[in-house]
């Protein structure tokens, strides 16, 4: 499974949020703690911050540790909104930059940390068929992230917001999949609002936690698959539930079914 960070608040370095704390998004690519399936995110890792409401990426289909410039660079980057994810690759699912997370689109950016069971083989073509045409003309790729993405998309544009987007792409792929395990945690942003689910089909969900004021980001919100640090109070998510970030603060809802 992947690792994923997600902040909101006031500009502060990227670099502190990908290689802060104890337990920082770094050291989760070689040692993390929740992974229900998997032992390294050693397949690409992505960060994603917000200037001037338009998302910029630096991406690799390797591991983080391998690029000693990263750190560096991020250090002279501040931003009120930023995404980073460690990619574990998902068997049948190419290891290649076309599945790179987080992703983006226009303002959009993206993160699933889970699959969708035997994705390419049984789901991939019923899932896009129901893609607009202009949004199948997008797709790079043959990854369940990018499928996922896009169709989150297709239901921004008709006007749901952020995370009933999310809710309804649960839905639809739990509806598709029946009693294969699908993992379903995800991360939607515009920039403005982080809006995330953890869900899935089964018993076990991939880990969630926020934290409002850390020590990490102590004039923000964090989002995050695991406690980068702790010294500070994190909440844990339930499984089966919603979270929306933004200027009024923290709010999560029980998914409700059907």
């Amino acid at each position: 499974m992947c690792r994923l960070l997600a902040y909101l608040g006031e500009p502060t370095r990227v670099a502190s949020l990908v290689y802060g704390g104890d337990h920082s998004l770094y050291q989760q690519s070689w040692a993390p703690h929740e992974l229900i399936s998997g032992s390294v995110n050693a397949d690409g890792y992505g960060v994603v911050w917000y200037h001037e409401s338009r998302p910029a990426r630096i991406a690799e289909a390797r591991p983080i540790w391998y690029d000693d410039d990263l750190r560096q660079t991020l250090d002279t980057i501040r931003a009120g909104t930023v995404i980073a994810a460690l990619r574990n690759g998902t068997p049948g699912i190419p290891v290649d930059r076309s599945g790179l997370l987080p992703m983006v689109d226009d303002q959009w950016s993206f993160v699933l940390n889970g699959f969708v069971p035997d994705f390419r083989a049984s789901h991939m073509r019923a899932l896009r068929s129901t893609l607009p045409d202009e949004l199948y003309g997008r797709l790079r790729g043959a990854s369940d992230s990018e499928t996922l993405f896009l169709l989150a998309l297709a239901e921004v544009r008709n006007g749901t917001s952020l995370v009933d987007a999310l809710i309804a792409v649960v839905r639809r792929v739990t509806e598709r999949v029946g009693q294969e395990e699908a993992q379903l945690n995800m991360v939607l942003s515009d920039g403005e609002v982080l809006a995330a689910v953890r869900s899935s089909n089964v018993d076990r969900t991939n880990s969630m936690y926020t934290a409002t004021g850390s020590n990490l980001a102590p004039d923000g919100h964090i989002l995050t698959s695991e406690p980068p640090e702790g010294d500070s109070d994190w909440n844990h998510i339930p499984d089966h539930t919603s979270v929306v970030i933004d200027a009024c603060g923290v709010t999560q809802s029980p998914l409700v079914s059907g």
